[in-house]
């Protein structure tokens, strides 16, 4: 898909040392006017707030670790140099993610102890009566 988007977007007159993305004047976006006119105008319109490229950069990093991709590769991605900072820094707690957490030690508490024996034990299976 990005290929076929890329492709699109490819001027006529092919420059190899023009910039896929540019502005007007073929210099490199800058990233605040990039943020101020594009990525906080968006926010606005869909009613988010306080997104920045930073935020954007812990929520990316946050959801790779929520769908399982390994701490390295997480680290490698952010490119860090240390998996210490990927996740002391960049991931955070989702907060479905810590409901199911405890849900999950609050059955186990709440279950039947493996220990404990039924009343009907010894007189034939429940089923069965």
């Amino acid at each position: 898909m990005a290929i076929r988007i890329l492709t699109a977007h490819k001027p006529a007159v092919a420059n190899p040392e023009a910039l896929v993305f540019a502005a007007r004047e073929g210099k490199p976006f800058d990233r605040h006017n990039l943020s101020r006119r594009q990525l906080k105008a968006t926010c606005k319109k869909l009613g988010v707030e306080g997104v920045s490229w930073h935020w954007l950069r812990h929520a990316n990093a946050t959801l790779l670790d929520a769908v399982g991709t390994p701490l390295g590769t997480v680290q490698a991605l952010l490119g860090h140099s240390s998996s210490e900072i990927t996740r002391e820094v960049y991931l955070h707690s989702i907060p479905a993610d810590a409901r199911k957490a405890v849900e999950k030690v609050e059955e186990l508490l709440n279950r039947p102890k493996l220990t404990q024996v039924p009343e009907n034990w010894g007189k034939g299976s429940s089923l069965i009566q």
